[in-house]
C-alpha cells in the first residue's frame, strides 16, 4: 500500500468483510499485520488501531495472536493520544499474562493520584516484579515503604529491596541498607546495613556517603575509623551533600581523622552557614562568642544566632534572646529580647524553654519592652520554677515575693 487512497479502499474492504460476512475471503492475520505496520510507519497510530480492532473481531485467532494484538492495539492508542483505550487494551492483555502489558497498566496507573489507581498500579507492578525486573522491584519495594498503592509495609518493602539487591542499582542498595539501620521490616542489624551502605557509597550515592561516614565516626556497624569517616564526608561534600559538610567543620573543629583547626573549621562552618545549614550558623556564633579560631566578635556571634533563629532553631532563639537582654554584641532591646525568647517559650519540648519564660516573665513583670502585665510575668516565672529553673525560683521568692 503505497497512498492514503489505497489505504482508506482497503480498510472499506476489511470493514465490509469482517463486520457484514461478506462471501469473500476474509484478510489474513499477516495481510492486517502488515497494514498495521504500514500505517505505524506512516504515524497514522490511530488508523493503525483500527487494524488491529478489525483482527480482534476475528473470531478464529489464536490466543498468543489475541494477546499480542491487544497489546498492540493499546501501543497504537497510546501513541494516538488516546490512554483511556490504551489501557482499556493494555489490560486485556495484560490479565492474559503479556509482560510488556503489565508493565504498562502499572506505569499509567501510578501516574495517577487516585488511590484506586495506585493500588492498581501496585498490583501490577508486583507482577512484573516477581519476573525479574530490579528497577520495577525497587520501584514496588518504594511504594511498600512510602504507602503508594497500599497501607505502609515495611516488611514487603523489605522483600522487594532484597530481590532487587543482587542487580540493584545504588539506590536499592541504601534503600536496604537504612532499613537495616533503622530497623524498618525488621530487627535492626547495623552490620548489615553498613554493608549494603558501603556498596551504594561506592556507587556514588551521596546520601549513603553520608551515612558512611557517619557509622565510620561513631563506630556502628564497623570499626571506628575516623579517618575514613573524614573520606566519606569528603565524597558528599563533592556531592553536594550539605550536612556532610557541617560535619567535616567537626571534624576540623575536634580534630578527628584530621589534625585539629580551628580556623579551618570556622571557615568550614560559614560556607555551609551561608547555604542555610542551621547547626552550622549556629556553630559560627558560638565560635565568634568565644573566639575560637578568630577573635571574640560578639556582633558577628548575634549575626550567625540570628540567621540561624530564622531556621527554627531553638537554641538561637534563646541566644538571640539572651544578647538583646543582656546588651551583648549590641544595645539591650526588651522588645526584640521578648520576641526571641517568647519564640523559645512556645518550644514546650525543649531544654531552653524554661529559662525563656523566665526572662519573658521578667519582662512581662516589670514592663520592660512590652506593656507591663505583672500576673502574666509571675505565671511565666512559675512555670520556670516547676520546670526546675533556678533563677526563676530566687527571683518569686525574694524579687516578687506574695
Amino acid at each position: 500500500m503505497e497512498d492514503g487512497f489505497e489505504k482508506e479502499e482497503l480498510a472499506e474492504d476489511v470493514q465490509s468483510d469482517v463486520l457484514q460476512n461478506q462471501t469473500r475471503p476474509k484478510m489474513s492475520v499477516e495481510e492486517v499485520y502488515a497494514l498495521a505496520r504500514h500505517c505505524r510507519e506512516e504515524r497514522d497510530y490511530q488508523m493503525e488501531a483500527y487494524w488491529y480492532e478489525m483482527l480482534l473481531m476475528y473470531r478464529d485467532i489464536e490466543k498468543e495472536v489475541l494477546i499480542a494484538t491487544q497489546y498492540f492495539c493499546g501501543e497504537a492508542y497510546f501513541d494516538a493520544g488516546n490512554e483511556k483505550e490504551a489501557l482499556h487494551w493494555f489490560e486485556q492483555a495484560a490479565r492474559q499474562g503479556h509482560k510488556k502489558a503489565k508493565l504498562k497498566c502499572g506505569q499509567m496507573f501510578a501516574q495517577s493520584k487516585d488511590e484506586k489507581d495506585q493500588e492498581k498500579a501496585l498490583y501490577w507492578l508486583e507482577q512484573v516484579a516477581e519476573e525479574g525486573n530490579p528497577e520495577i522491584q525497587h520501584l514496588c519495594g518504594d511504594m511498600n515503604c512510602q504507602g503508594r498503592g497500599t497501607k505502609v509495609n515495611y516488611t514487603r518493602a523489605l522483600y522487594w529491596y532484597e530481590k532487587a539487591a543482587p542487580w540493584g542499582d545504588a539506590s536499592t542498595q541504601y534503600a536496604r541498607g537504612m532499613m537495616y539501620y533503622i530497623g524498618e521490616g525488621i530487627k535492626a542489624d547495623h552490620a548489615k546495613a553498613f554493608d549494603y551502605l558501603k556498596k551504594a557509597a561506592g556507587g556514588n550515592h551521596v546520601q549513603a556517603q553520608y551515612q558512611c561516614g557517619w557509622m565510620y565516626q561513631h563506630g556502628e556497624g564497623t570499626w571506628k575509623n575516623p579517618k575514613k569517616a573524614f573520606k566519606n564526608y569528603e565524597e558528599a561534600v563533592r556531592n553536594g551533600h550539605l550536612g556532610a559538610l557541617y560535619q567535616l567543620g567537626g571534624m576540623y573543629y575536634h580534630g578527628e581523622g584530621v589534625k585539629k583547626d580551628k580556623k579551618r573549621a570556622l571557615s568550614i562552618y560559614q560556607e555551609a552557614g551561608n547555604k542555610g545549614e542551621v547547626n552550622a550558623q549556629l556553630q559560627c556564633g558560638w565560635m565568634y562568642y568565644h573566639g575560637e579560631g578568630t577573635k571574640k566578635d560578639r556582633q558577628k556571634a548575634l549575626d550567625w544566632f540570628e540567621k540561624a533563629g530564622s531556621g527554627d532553631c531553638v537554641k538561637a532563639w534563646l541566644l538571640c534572646g539572651k544578647m538583646y537582654y543582656k546588651g551583648v554584641g549590641t544595645d539591650k532591646n526588651y522588645a526584640k529580647a521578648l520576641y526571641w525568647c517568647e519564640k523559645a517559650a512556645k518550644a514546650s519540648d525543649s531544654p531552653e524553654n524554661a529559662e525563656a519564660k523566665y526572662i519573658c516573665g521578667t519582662l512581662y513583670a516589670t514592663g520592660e519592652g512590652v506593656e507591663e502585665d505583672k500576673e502574666k510575668g509571675l505565671d511565666l516565672m512559675r512555670e520556670a520554677a516547676r520546670q526546675g529553673y533556678r533563677p526563676a525560683k530566687f527571683a518569686l521568692r525574694f524579687k516578687f515575693p506574695r
